[in-house]
């Protein structure tokens, strides 16, 4: 792993110690990098001849403290090859020196007050941006003077009267790489996905990262007619800088031939998986199939040393989840789930809320679908198939909770019921009621017979409520001392089938971590199984162990 030296200091309005741990944090769940943090100014004296892979400086103020030593370092360092990512005030540092304002290419002019404005990305095909889309941040928006654009490469802008400001940029230093991001005084801004992504970029480019030539082939196992998934799939991951869909394999020769007409010029349509999986040009199988048919054809497919991505549900059992991560982690390979709805907007808007404190600690969660109809004649509604009613939408919904509550799982209590739909195998009514370490507890309820149903969320906090029935969100507050209520408007798009195949290629491209990761998936399989189990039994029992 390479070294990467964190040097912050300088008044507290700038959060500059708080982001060392975010960066920390941040490199520690990549795998690459190995973080050293200091405030002491003199280790820039001592950075030639060091086995530091890059510099990160977040400092402010300090303007006639590169002392010779420290700049003769400093600079040498980047000349020699070495990499400096500056954050935020690193521009309104040390600017009593020319020749590190020269080497950071500006420096601090002047702020407006924090607010919420768009960074555009307009050179989309760098290192730093390779599938980063436009993003909003409430933030520090920095003006800069003594930039030359001409002498850098301009990655991201943001408009300030009518004129584009620069946000993020790169530009050579002798041998070295510089990497200035105008952004990250809020907390609000480290907190979002794609300036964090920026930011672990910034460090991995500055210490020598390229972006690979390669492309990553996909083949679509599955290719039913219900929802489309096949064509669905095939049009996100060609959509996705970096992937392209390469094959398809359907058992039903009719489907083939419907691929053929969607999907015309695949380099292979084949009727046996086996074939499929001799292309040598063929990286990824996206598994498509009915739930009992995931966990035999995902082994098929890492044996054959590809990766897998799997529709959900991960599998039917735990012991299945576990011989696939066993058997992904000796292999080398990916392993992943599309677990695309941690993207929807409804949800993305309710942790934003939360994390807000805008109702406080979360205690207690309602969620589910239900209402009264027939579930319909189809593999579905096949126990044997489908695994069971919990399998299906509620491989969301476990997900989504699992991601809400930053803690263990300790014990499930479930209730299934089959009391109207017998032409039919899945159960009629399922429950899985959640209990945490932490004290949350989550009440989850899939069910074809209710007739009078609740809403898709209620979440109580210590500080306010959230309520939604699909739609747009009811929020009730005390954060501020007295009660509020209003309406949420739910306006990001929803679905994220977009955002799951970007970092499917970030982290098979380029290294970064995976969003959705095995371990995740088998969790949820833990707790419908615990739920399945303390039915049988009629009392709570825990998770599997690998599940809690």
């Amino acid at each position: 792993m390479q070294k990467i030296l964190y040097v912050y200091g300088g008044p507290e309005f700038h959060p500059t110690e708080w982001v060392g741990q975010e960066l920390a944090g941040l490199l520690a769940a990549d795998g690459r990098f190995v973080l050293e943090t200091t405030a002491d100014l003199d280790t820039l004296a001592k950075l030639p001849g060091s086995d530091y892979a890059a510099v990160v400086l977040y400092t402010t103020g300090f303007a006639n403290d590169l002392t010779p030593a420290r700049e003769k370092g400093l600079l040498t360092f980047v000349k020699n090859g070495g990499g400096f990512l500056g954050l935020h005030s690193a521009a309104d540092s040390f600017r009593g020196n020319r020749a590190y304002v020269d080497m950071l290419g500006s420096e601090f002019l002047t702020h407006p007050h924090h607010h919420e404005f768009n960074v555009a990305i307009i050179e989309k095909g760098h290192y730093l941006t390779q599938r980063v889309p436009d993003f909003t941040l409430f933030d520090e928006m920095y003006h800069l003077q003594s930039f030359d654009a001409s002498a850098v490469t301009v990655l991201a802008t943001t408009v300030w009267q009518n004129e584009k400001m620069p946000m993020a940029y790169t530009k050579p230093y002798g041998d070295g790489r510089v990497v200035y991001l105008a952004n990250g005084h809020t907390q609000q801004a480290w907190k979002h996905p794609d300036f964090r992504k920026l930011v672990l970029r910034g460090v991995a480019w500055a210490a020598g990262a390229t972006l690979p030539a390669t492309t990553v082939r996909c083949g679509l196992l599955g290719y039913g007619p219900a929802f489309n998934m096949g064509k669905g799939h095939a049009s996100w991951i060609d959509a996705t800088p970096g992937m392209q869909t390469v094959a398809m394999c359907d058992a039903s020769s009719a489907r083939v031939e419907a691929a053929k007409g969607e999907l015309p010029g695949l380099q292979g349509y084949f009727t046996d998986l086996a074939e499929m999986l001799k292309m040598d040009a063929l990286d990824l199988v996206v598994d498509i199939l009915p739930h009992n048919l995931h966990y035999p054809t995902a082994m098929q497919c890492l044996q054959a040393g590809k990766h897998v991505v799997l529709e959900k549900p991960f599998c039917i059992t735990v012991e299945q989840a576990n011989t696939m991560i066993d058997l992904a982690h000796t292999q080398g390979q990916m392993l992943s789930l599309f677990h695309n709805r941690r993207w929807d907007g409804d949800y993305i808007t309710i942790r934003d809320i939360i994390d807000r404190g805008l109702i406080g600690d979360v205690f207690h969660i309602e969620c589910g679908q239900a209402g009264y109809n027939h579930p319909g004649f189809w593999w579905r509604s096949d126990k044997t198939v489908s695994g069971g009613v919990m399998y299906d939408w509620g491989a969301h919904f476990l997900d989504w909770i699992l991601n809400m509550v930053p803690s263990p799982v300790t014990q499930v209590m479930g209730n299934f019921q089959k009391r109207v739909w017998h032409a039919v195998s899945n159960e009629d009514f399922g429950q899985a009621y959640i209990r945490f370490a932490n004290g949350t507890t989550a009440d989850y309820i899939t069910s074809s017979i209710s007739a009078s149903s609740r809403p898709k969320w209620r979440i109580n906090g210590t500080l306010g409520a959230i309520e939604q029935n699909w739609g747009d969100i009811t929020l009730t507050t005390f954060a501020n001392g007295i009660k509020q209520e209003s309406t949420v408007k739910v306006t990001l798009p929803g679905y994220g089938a977009t955002e799951y195949y970007r970092n499917v290629a970030d982290h098979l491209l380029l290294g970064e971590e995976l969003s959705v990761k095995p371990e995740q998936a088998r969790r949820v399989i833990g707790v419908i199984e615990a739920a399945m189990e303390s039915s049988g039994k009629g009392v709570s029992v825990p998770p599997p162990p690998g599940c809690e």
